[in-house]
């Protein structure tokens, strides 16, 4: 409540976020670097000309994962306004090899945060599953097992319709195609 008029609120005018200038925020503007090459520049320049380096380093020698430091790199890049997401996600993978390189050099042992082994089900994985909870088949010739009738497939959509129809539906003009079509 404004103190000057106690009944009208104090709030926002709707619709102020439009009318407001956004562009003083880096990630409003277009980014600072579109050139994968330039980006790792700028980084390099970063790791090896600024105190960032030896911090990050130092974040290597206290066990944390090469990713989660590419993670930061890149999300700051973006909140500077140097480049986009998708952008980030794209020089991830180079940036996470300029820091394996770097911890190389000082001989620190690092973690690179991918060695985990992922869990996903395929295909292959699946019928395995499903051969290991198949009931054990038992050696007994006391029931023979009967044979199941083959069923056929019931026919598709296409074939419900009269084959005019069919035509019709395919672009066909029925006076077109002959009958045994």
């Amino acid at each position: 409540m404004s103190l000057t008029n106690p009944t009208r609120p104090s709030a926002p005018i709707p619709g102020a976020n439009y009318t407001s200038d956004s562009r003083n925020w880096p990630w409003h503007r277009p980014p600072d670097i579109t050139d994968i090459d330039e980006a790792l520049e700028y980084v390099m320049q970063n790791l090896t000309e600024t105190d960032a380096g030896m911090r990050y380093m130092s974040m290597v020698e206290a066990d944390v994962p090469l990713t989660g430091i590419t993670d930061i790199i890149v999300t700051l890049g973006i909140g500077r306004g140097k480049w986009t997401p998708d952008f980030a996600i794209l020089i991830a993978g180079p940036v996470t090899r300029l820091l394996e390189i770097l911890a190389k050099s000082y001989k620190i042992d690092y973690d690179l945060g991918i060695d985990e082994e992922l869990n996903f089900t395929t295909s292959v994985a699946y019928k395995r599953m499903m051969k290991d909870n198949e009931p054990p088949v038992e050696d007994s010739e006391e029931a023979p097992v009967e044979e199941q009738p083959v069923e056929e497939e019931a026919p598709g959509f296409m074939a419900m319709a009269p084959e005019e129809e069919q035509k019709a539906m395919l672009g066909y003009d029925v006076e077109e195609v002959p009958e045994g079509e």
